[in-house]
């Protein structure tokens, strides 16, 4: 196994040091072990995560980990994650919690340690596993291709490897390793409980195709290599071309599909879920987002959700973003200049000095208020129902200033579903200020009150940081 693992190693571009993610159980041990023991001698460090979701059982886990590193001379670094609060937070199950707080760690230590890959002990079982919970939730190709013995790391953005050395082995060849090596591993009770789906089809289901076939695992890792050929060739002829002409991302959106043009497209469905699917969303979702598009009458606003994403209809387009989180609606008091944040929209507040003939709007992130109609403090939260403004320019049937609410301002602007859950406002201090009246909407619209006049001496500007 030793040496099969070496030409694994051997075979890896551009290799100089190698972050191993090592979780106590007995894949993750075995790795560690065969690095340790590799002739390539590559450079490695252990991470650990601990996410406090075992009680003790979690924390002997971490001091296995640790004790292993300490006694073989390799650095070991470890994070605790609150992962039940990050869960409730942004709405996600606890495994897809894990899955996203694990990776985004990985991902930031490659960055500034300079690892070459991150190494996880994903072995074939655990592919074919995957093979099948996808093929029973219900996928395309891309879903039974399986996992890549080489990929990205699965952060937006990230251009950090993942390399799965063991996915070659099977879970037999790697316990019988570990027995005749002397590795110590704990087990993970939950293993055992067969209420969970994988659970279920590792303890119950592949045992069963092992008596129908015991070569099964090689048969179903071959099938997913031919489907994964079949998949790439898909991709370069007709998906990435079709893409490219109906999606334009923008700002956190990680998809926008333009819905008129995917409606012309042949077998539209069929390529909107090859679209979609990279984003988990299943068949018979993309299939009802699909009969929408291709309805008359009402569009925009619908929602659609898979694990971590979820799919907006907006006027002609439909926008994929991450899935919603529990938004902090307090917002930020601002008592001084200085650099602040609100729902993750960060952004300066300056007092500048005023001279005729500065630019009121010099980016589209940037708005500028009279300092003596505006003044500190402020504050700046995100938009509620019953937000209004005067807008600059807008008069009543009396001649004076009209009202017009936030809501009704997101109409005139366009505004999709998910840009206005973050929409901030600015709201003025002091008792005489009507309720629901804010000051802006950033950085679209001025309240007319809080405008720039020839009588301005200094300014409040508001400006918008990457």
């Amino acid at each position: 196994m030793q040496a099969r693992f070496d030409s694994i190693l051997s075979s890896l571009d551009d290799c100089r040091k190698v972050l191993l993610a090592v979780s106590g159980g007995v894949d993750s041990m075995v790795m560690a072990k065969l690095f340790l023991n590799s002739e390539s001698h590559i450079p490695f460090e252990i991470a650990h995560c601990n996410f406090h979701l075992r009680g003790e059982a979690s924390d002997s886990d971490e001091a296995l980990v640790m004790d292993w590193c300490s006694r073989s001379g390799v650095p070991f670094l470890k994070k605790d994650f609150a992962t039940c609060e990050y869960a409730a937070e942004h709405g996600v199950s606890l495994e897809m919690a894990a899955r996203t707080l694990r990776y985004e760690w990985f991902d930031e230590l490659c960055r500034t340690r300079g690892y070459s890959f991150v190494a996880v002990a994903h072995n074939a079982n655990d592919n074919v596993e995957t093979f099948l919970l996808n093929l029973l939730r219900g996928t395309g190709i891309k879903g039974l291709t399986g996992m890549k013995a080489v990929s990205a790391v699965p952060v937006p953005g990230s251009g950090t490897r993942l390399v799965r050395p063991l996915l070659g082995f099977s879970r037999g060849e790697i316990l019988e390793y570990a027995v005749k090596s002397g590795v110590i591993w704990h087990e993970d009770h939950t293993n055992a409980d067969t209420t969970f789906k994988r659970n279920c089809i590792r303890n119950e289901i592949l045992p069963l195709f092992s008596r129908l076939n015991p070569s099964f695992l090689e048969t179903i890792s071959a099938d997913m290599s031919r489907l994964s050929r079949e998949q790439e060739a898909a991709d370069r002829q007709f998906v990435s071309e079709a893409a490219s002409v109906l999606s334009v991302p923008v700002g956190e959106e990680r998809l926008r599909i333009d819905a008129e043009r995917l409606r012309n497209m042949p077998d539209p469905e069929w390529l909107l879920f090859r679209l979609l699917e990279p984003y988990g969303f299943t068949s018979p979702v993309c299939s009802d987002l699909c009969s929408l598009i291709g309805r008359q009458g009402t569009f925009s606003g619908k929602v659609f959700h898979s694990e971590a994403f979820r799919a907006v209809t907006s006027g002609t387009s439909v926008i994929v973003v991450p899935a919603s989180r529990t938004r902090d609606r307090s917002g930020v008091e601002v008592r001084k200049e200085g650099e602040y944040s609100v729902a993750g929209i960060r952004f300066s507040v300056t007092l500048r000095e005023w001279k005729e003939g500065m630019p009121l709007r010099n980016t589209p992130g940037m708005l500028v208020f009279d300092s003596s109609a505006l003044s500190f403090p402020f504050s700046v939260r995100l938009w509620e129902n019953g937000d209004w403004l005067c807008p600059l320019g807008l008069r009543n049937s009396s001649g004076g200033r009209g009202r017009k609410k936030i809501s009704d301002l997101f109409v005139d602007l366009g505004y999709s579903l998910p840009e206005k859950e973050v929409a901030p406002v600015v709201e003025p201090s002091g008792k005489g200020n009507a309720p629901g009246h804010v000051a802006a909407l950033l950085w679209e619209r001025i309240d007319d009150s809080f405008k720039v006049t020839e009588k301005t001496a200094s300014v409040v500007v508001i400006e918008r940081r990457p």
